[in-house]
């Protein structure tokens, strides 16, 4: 990758702990923006092709976001643009991904108990209600699911948008040493440390989530929370 050595270290491993360390949120008041059609910005708007009930035809983000963005393709060669998948999540479209999800694993692992179900669910998506004080990251507009695209080609990632098996952890192929394993791995380090650099941080069992000032964000940061739960959410 031309002269991006610097952003292909090791991805470090992802940690769990320190929910219950999170102060309460402080919202800033930042303004959603629609960055759709931004410069070097693709958005697939990926459930609203699968046609998921109230997924946004637009894409919406927090001003900061939007400005760590453009600051983290300021770090790329020309060449490379963001393709974002999803964005704001409204609560109906929430809902959708979780019983879509739900069915899926269900279908996966036939017979499997509620309480096994449950914690298969939680590591890939967010409960769907209308929480204040512990909002799902999407509905805070702090968090947006992307990839990099070289000359309009999405990355080789190793695996697909959504794909729900422990191959979407970010870390999944650090010890590849050869081959197209090797690719994929480059591929997650080089989107990793660009928005790491940029000020996001990753949720460590999806490669393609990245977030600013949200929970997540406080958490593996240790500070506070800057933005809550959007009411253009619902």
């Amino acid at each position: 990758m031309e002269d991006l050595e610097g952003y292909l270290r090791p991805i470090p491993p992802y940690s769990s702990e320190g929910w219950e360390r999170i102060p309460p949120i402080r919202e800033c008041g930042e303004p959603l923006v629609d960055i759709t059609g931004e410069e070097r910005v693709m958005y697939i708007a990926s459930y609203r092709r699968q046609g998921l009930s109230g997924a946004l035809e637009r894409c919406w983000v927090r001003s900061g976001v939007r400005d760590r963005l453009r600051w983290a393709l300021d770090l790329l060669p020309e060449r490379y643009s963001l393709a974002i998948f999803d964005a704001l999540r409204p609560l109906r479209t929430q809902q959708a991904i979780y019983d879509s999800f739900r069915d899926h694993f269900r279908a996966r692992r036939p017979g499997i108990r509620e309480e096994e179900l449950a914690v298969l669910l939680d590591e890939f998506v967010a409960a769907p209600r209308r929480d204040l004080l512990r909002p799902a990251p999407h509905m805070t507009g702090g968090a947006v699911d992307l990839t990099l695209a070289l000359d309009g080609a999405p990355l080789p990632m190793g695996t697909d948008f959504d794909d729900l098996t422990e191959r979407a952890h970010t870390g999944w192929y650090e010890p590849a040493a050869d081959g197209p394993e090797r690719t994929f791995r480059d591929s997650r380090r080089l989107l990793y440390h660009v928005m790491a650099a940029a000020g996001f941080v990753n949720y460590g069992c999806e490669w393609w989530h990245y977030s600013y000032g949200d929970r997540q964000w406080a958490r593996q940061t240790g500070g506070a929370p800057i933005y809550g739960y959007c009411p253009e959410c619902g």
